[in-house]
């Protein structure tokens, strides 16, 4: 945080910073500017040096920037910032003036959507809008608080907006000191009760803050198989299904996409394996002196039937190992070796051991590929798709920590999966 203001401000600003370590408070000119209220840099507020009694109120304000909001350390209240209702919309008018008492973990929330307190209303007439790299906009209703605070300079096409329209947050007070409370938690609980009783009602957005966990942040996946395009090539008719849960994988968000390969796999293990040894079978089958064959062939035999009465996992594992070249893997964990060498911890609980050593070398990974590979998958998958994993009794949330996590094994899987595609061919 840079601090470069007069020392009486900085005095009246004590509590403010402390609870605020997030912003950025500097000075311009006879202006005090506040960066980065809610975590993001393309909103700023300022007033005047001299505004005292703005300054001053600032110490009862956090802004948390999990929400678009303004918590009131001195009422034990969030205030959400909602949005300019139209009265007579039928689905506005259900919750214009609702207001409602969650007892919550032996906590008394008395919650209500309510017009803008004035220290909101202050904060918004003292935003702006500040060009940035990030994505999206922060807050972005508060332009509309801002702007209706000075309608008469606004153009007559903007004007019509706020027309016959009422400004409403909602606001959530708290029976007890608001800094012992899990605020996510609650907005999360918020919004699942409120969903349950008013499939319309507003929804508290919520932000994942940013995690310390950063090395693994910035991600390239590698582009060509090959070194470039090759100038030729030969295709026969891929497996319908296959194709198909490639192409929806392809695009799809990181969790389901996972999925959708991995049903690649299990579609495989089914199909193929069944396929092959019912081939073989009808081999045994037609020959003709099968009814006086030796114990060796018996052994085949029944060696035959066991292999298709394996379990899924076996049948899974059997078709990767017949059909995908592990040196064809390799390249995707070179590229990305930092974050396949590492042990990684995901929101809900999962843990995931490193697939390779930092000092594993492609012909180590040929050697030791199966089933360690497999596995991983299975692990992934089970905690994405299952309440509970089933042996780890973890899960993988979804969050944008863990969702980072997933987009560095879809190359991975990908790979995997379209080799089965390239064997389906007819």
């Amino acid at each position: 945080m840079s601090i470069e203001i007069p020392q009486d401000v900085e005095a009246s600003l004590g509590r403010f910073m402390e609870v605020n370590q997030h912003i950025g408070v500097r000075t311009d000119g006879s202006l005090l500017i506040l960066e980065t209220p809610w975590g993001a840099d393309n909103v700023s507020i300022s007033c005047s040096l001299t505004d005292s009694d703005f300054i001053s109120d600032l110490n009862d304000v956090w802004f948390n920037p999990a929400f678009d909001a303004i918590i009131h350390l001195d009422r034990n209240t969030i205030e959400f910032i909602f949005l300019f209702v139209d009265p007579s919309d039928v689905k506005s008018a259900a919750y214009l003036d609702r207001s409602f008492t969650l007892h919550f973990n032996g906590v008394d929330y008395c919650c209500c959507f309510v017009e803008p307190s004035e220290r909101f209303m202050g904060i918004a007439r003292r935003t702006q809008n500040v060009p940035s790299d990030d994505p999206g906009q922060t807050v972005p209703q508060l332009p509309a608080f801002r702007d209706a605070q000075r309608i008469s300079e606004l153009p007559d096409r903007a004007k019509k907006y706020f027309e016959n329209k009422v400004p409403r947050n909602f606001t959530v007070k708290a029976s007890v000191d608001i800094n012992k409370i899990d605020l996510i938690g609650l907005a999360r609980h918020l919004n699942f009760i409120s969903n349950y009783y008013d499939r319309v009602a507003p929804e508290i957005i919520i932000r994942e803050l940013s995690s310390d966990d950063t090395k693994f942040e910035k991600f390239r996946p590698k582009r060509f198989l090959n070194k470039s395009f090759p100038q030729a090539l030969a295709l026969g008719e891929i497996d319908e299904i296959v194709l198909q849960l490639i192409q929806v994988a392809r695009n799809s968000p990181a969790r389901q996409a996972f999925v959708y390969y991995y049903q690649v796999l299990e579609y495989a293990g089914h199909y193929y394996v069944d396929e092959k040894a019912r081939s073989q079978l009808k081999k045994y089958l037609r020959d003709p002196s099968l009814i006086s064959c030796d114990d060796r062939r018996i052994g085949e035999l029944f060696s035959l039937l066991t292999e298709v009465n394996h379990n899924d996992d076996v049948k899974m594992r059997r078709v990767i190992e017949d059909v995908v070249n592990s040196e064809i893997i390799w390249p995707e964990l070179e590229h990305d070796k930092d974050f396949f060498s590492s042990e990684l911890r995901f929101d809900g609980g999962f843990v995931l051991s490193p697939l390779i050593a930092k000092d594993t070398t492609a012909d180590t990974w040929s050697a030791m590929w199966m089933p360690k590979l497999f596995d991983q998958f299975t692990r992934i998958r089970n905690s994405l798709v299952h309440a509970r994993e089933r042996r780890e009794n973890r899960v993988i949330l979804p969050t944008r920590k863990n969702n980072r996590r997933i987009i560095r094994y879809l190359p991975v899987i990908q790979r995997v999966a379209e080799q089965i595609a390239l064997a389906s061919q007819g």
